[in-house]
């Protein structure tokens, strides 16, 4: 078992970030610090801190690892999509000849690139990425028993 001894510049660190560090997930962690640091066991502080057990042994882990500095960094993963790396080339495609359905942009995002992907995907890369999105179209009536001439010709009667 680890024995965890905290220098005075480190104890005086923990107890001001505990509640005035920026990042609240920082503050959290240095919650956990100072429960350890009170001799608190990693069950208490779980409890204490309203964090899983696993949590506690990790920010200790850190903590034993490189100090305050690794506890306070955090390595945040975002993921990309397949597509984002051939967005220059689709956007492209697209403004020559848009897509007049998002079954037909899977296709054709399929046949460009060999990527495959589900229509929301696709839907939400054509807005997000390449600022695409659907218009909403529907037919002009016509009154019955008019042709299209006639109706053109009895609107622009009606415009005068």
């Amino acid at each position: 078992m680890r024995r965890f001894e905290f220098t005075e510049k480190q104890r005086q660190a923990i107890q001001y970030e505990r509640y005035r560090h920026p990042d609240p997930n920082v503050q959290r962690r240095m919650e956990i610090l100072a429960l350890k640091m009170h001799g608190e066991t990693h069950q208490r502080i779980a409890v204490l801190a309203g964090v899983s057990r696993s949590t506690v042994q990790r920010v200790l882990d850190l903590f034993w690892q490189g100090g305050l500095e690794k506890v306070r960094q955090f390595q945040w993963h975002i993921p990309t999509s397949a597509l984002a790396g051939n967005a220059e080339t689709l956007a492209e495609e697209f403004r020559r000849s848009p897509p007049h359905t998002v079954a037909e942009a899977r296709r054709r995002i399929e046949e460009l690139t060999g990527i495959r992907r589900g229509r929301e995907q696709v839907r939400l890369f054509l807005k997000d990425h390449l600022g695409l999105s659907w218009r909403k179209t529907a037919a002009i009536p016509i009154p019955p028993k008019q042709t299209l001439p006639e109706h053109a010709a009895r609107q622009a009667d009606f415009l005068k």
